[in-house]
């Protein structure tokens, strides 16, 4: 876009058109700059619209953390695999939604209260710890509104599979069938003949490496490379020039004091009751002093503290419905509420401890102080320099923009295309027509939030063909394997012949000759780990050998390598008790089945449009 603009206008308008493009571009990187994201559709069912607001919301995280695990593999293949795929589970949310919906399901919040605390993620020591949930969901990029709301739905949702699941059914003689075959038992012994020991034996005449190549010269081609130079604007290194004086750190800390205070958190028991008759039970019980522990384990209906005599922790504010915080956080220590009203029913409230809030000192979180400063002042400059960066890529040169930003001038290794060790930004921009042909610079590269570069091409190698003296050496190792994997095909097989006519002294021979022996395995089940898994799999897809005798089989292995295996016998067990993992296991399967037929079923009837191009 820069490099068109560039052929057609110079001096102040060109200046001026650039700075207009650059600094939004600077500041929020490659975005819709006049329609926001929440105005652009990416899909729409039966007229429901998916915003990229909400796609991105869920594309990027994922995509930040697949970029994290496979570094420099995530390319533009796999990044458009994990949109379309992104966006064909917001589709079945969608319509699942709409089928929930319709179905008259829901989840209460009593529900999903409970399934949040038993979640082990959220819990320390055993019990759900709120501190640790909010941690936890702050780190994920979630709000406990925005996760509580995606959960709930969620939950809604998944009725539909439990109540397919408790429809699935399998026949008892199929389960007893599948369970004989899951625990059959096979008696066998093998021979494994591997390829890299023939390699040296074998013998390629020079002829044969010459048609090799002749015949197959397309193979032997170097690709276009090239060389570039590049200027780095990096927030890391920003970092490590900032300095910070002791007034200015604790000038911030007075400005952030709300980061390192606790929040105030109170401890409460309850007893909750569905109905205010019986609540005023409890009340009069309490005040004729009965204790407060044993009428919760008695009357309360709160499943999840009944057990702990109605404890529900420490807790902060924004956690409990609106009605019992408001109550819990204006009470005194010990203190015993009146019956308080909410949407689960009647409160009766005992605070038992408060901690309250406490700012931690300055020289407690100086060291977290001096990062947060640090990178909040680096941001500034970062910011502040990628705008004069993009301004200089337009028009200066690499060694003009190291002149005046103060940066290094680095130079890569020569790559092509296809290369995997760079970023694949790099690589895209550095053969695009503006960069590679016209020599111009790049666009300034986005390489991450706090990275951005420039580049130019230094050197170009053009496409060429390879001479035969410089692969001959490879055709030649290619064409040894070939020819010891072939050498070892035909030997297996040589084994399987003499076993099937029991020569045993010409088959002898050859073992000794070929030093090769047999290993034998007693029965064994599928999961066995006496032999490779690959030559486990090889013998239980073998057929059951006929008449009580012994059957003999070659089967490659992996490619490269061979093996005989000589299967001596297969055998079942009576089947006096189903397993239970089995079935479930099955009955699982089935209700995957029925519930992937339902969606598709969804999606035929259902009008569903795609805005790939706003992708």
């Amino acid at each position: 876009m820069l490099g068109s603009i560039r052929n057609k206008t110079k001096g102040w308008v060109a200046y001026l058109i650039v700075g207009l493009i650059t600094i939004p571009f600077a500041l929020f990187g490659i975005n819709e700059y006049f329609t926001g994201a929440s105005n652009i559709k990416v899909a729409s069912v039966d007229g429901t619209d998916i915003s990229k607001a909400e796609f991105l919301a869920e594309f990027n995280p994922q995509k930040r953390r697949l970029q994290q695990e496979l570094d420099k593999k995530y390319d533009t293949e796999f990044d458009a695999m994990l949109k379309q795929s992104i966006l064909n589970q917001m589709i079945d949310r969608r319509l699942l939604e709409q089928l929930s919906s319709e179905l008259s399901y829901e989840t209460t919040a009593s529900e999903l209260n409970t399934i949040i605390q038993a979640n082990n993620l959220f819990k320390e020591e055993g019990r759900f710890s709120l501190e640790k949930y909010k941690q936890l969901l702050r780190l994920n990029g979630y709000t406990t509104e925005k996760y509580e709301a995606i959960r709930l739905q969620e939950l809604t949702q998944t009725q539909i599979k439990y109540n397919l699941l408790d429809s699935a059914f399998v026949t008892p003689s199929q389960l007893v069938r599948l369970q004989k075959l899951n625990n059959q038992q096979r008696q066998f012994s093998y021979i494994t003949v591997q390829a890299d020991d023939y390699v040296k034996e074998v013998k390629v005449d020079v002829q044969s490496v010459k048609d090799f190549y002749n015949n197959k010269k397309a193979l032997f081609f170097a690709p276009e490379q090239v060389k570039i130079e590049f200027v780095e604007l990096s927030l890391n290194e920003i970092s490590k020039n900032i300095k910070v004086s002791d007034d200015e750190l604790f000038n911030f800390y007075e400005d952030e004091q709300e980061r390192f205070t606790t929040e105030e958190e109170r401890q409460a028991q309850h007893i909750l009751l569905e109905d205010e008759l019986t609540a005023q039970k409890v009340i009069t019980l309490l005040n004729s002093g009965s204790d407060f522990a044993k009428l919760a384990g008695q009357y309360s209906q709160d499943t999840g503290s009944k057990s702990d005599a109605g404890d529900l922790g420490f807790f902060t504010r924004g956690v409990m419905v609106p009605e019992f915080e408001k109550k819990v956080f204006a009470m005194k220590l010990g203190e015993v509420s009146d019956l308080v009203k909410s949407e689960f029913g009647y409160h009766i409230i005992k605070l038992n401890n408060i901690k309250a809030k406490i700012l931690k000192p300055f020289d407690a979180v100086k060291s977290e102080l001096l990062d947060l400063y640090t990178q909040a002042q680096a941001q500034k400059v970062f910011y502040s320099l990628t705008e004069q960066l993009a301004n200089l890529a337009y028009e200066a040169s690499l060694e003009e923009i190291v002149d005046q930003m103060d940066l290094k001038l680095q130079v890569s290794d020569f790559f092509d295309r296809g290369s995997t060790q760079l970023n694949q930004k790099i690589v895209t921009t550095a053969f695009s027509d503006v960069v590679l042909n016209k020599g111009e610079n790049s666009e300034i590269l986005e390489l991450s939030k706090d990275k951005l570069m420039v580049i130019r091409v230094r050197e170009k190698l053009a496409q060429r063909q390879k001479p035969f003296t410089e692969v001959k050496d490879e055709i030649n190792a290619h064409l040894m394997t070939l020819l010891a994997k072939t050498f070892v095909d035909n030997l297996v097989k040589n084994i399987v012949d003499l076993l099937t006519h029991n020569d045993k002294d010409t088959l002898k021979k050859l073992m000794n000759k070929n030093k090769l022996k047999w290993h034998h395995v007693d029965w064994v089940k599928r999961d066995s780990n006496k032999a490779e898994m690959a030559i486990i799999n090889k013998v239980f897809a073998l057929a059951k050998p006929t008449n009580g005798n012994s059957s003999y089989s070659a089967q490659d292995l992996d490619g490269s390598n061979a093996v005989v295996i000589k299967l001596s016998g297969v055998k079942t067990t009576d089947i006096k008790t189903i397993n239970a993992t089995l079935e479930r296991s099955l009955l699982s399967f089935e209700s995957d089945e029925i519930f992937t037929n339902i969606l598709e079923t969804l999606k035929s009837r259902a009008k569903i449009k795609f805005f790939s191009r706003n992708l």
